[in-house]
């Protein structure tokens, strides 16, 4: 069993259409940045929650190996351009950047009505 369980949400209705997945995977360079980075990434996932067009999100930290993943679900691509341009995101993201070992994000598109998970989304071409 992981350290910390998976944080899955899914909005009250995903749509219709197949949206656009995002998965994120970004590793740190120093454990001592953990704490932190995992602070910042609960209250990004609560912006999230909040962002018009999203349909769903997973948040997968693995603290001991310094390595988080998410993989989001949005309407279409302008949703996911303004959650991005928006603060918590936007600001975290210029902050941790540099302090990031590897950092990868790819999107896709989904299938209707089906929430993608995090093995899902891994399993995808790049």
């Amino acid at each position: 069993m992981p350290l910390i369980p998976d944080l899955p949400w899914q909005a009250d209705a995903v749509g219709g259409s197949p949206g656009v997945v995002v998965l994120t995977q970004l590793h740190l360079r120093r454990f001592r940045d953990v704490p932190a980075f995992l602070r910042d990434s609960l209250a990004i996932r609560k912006q999230a929650m909040r962002s018009p067009g999203a349909r769903s999100l997973f948040l997968r930290a693995r603290p001991l190996a310094r390595h988080f993943t998410t993989v989001s679900w949005w309407d279409d691509p302008a949703a996911m351009a303004a959650f991005v341009r928006t603060d918590p995101h936007r600001s975290a993201m210029r902050r941790w950047g540099p302090e990031m070992r590897a950092f990868s994000n790819r999107s896709f598109p989904g299938t209707a009505g089906v929430v993608p998970t995090v093995a899902e989304a891994e399993a995808q071409p790049a």
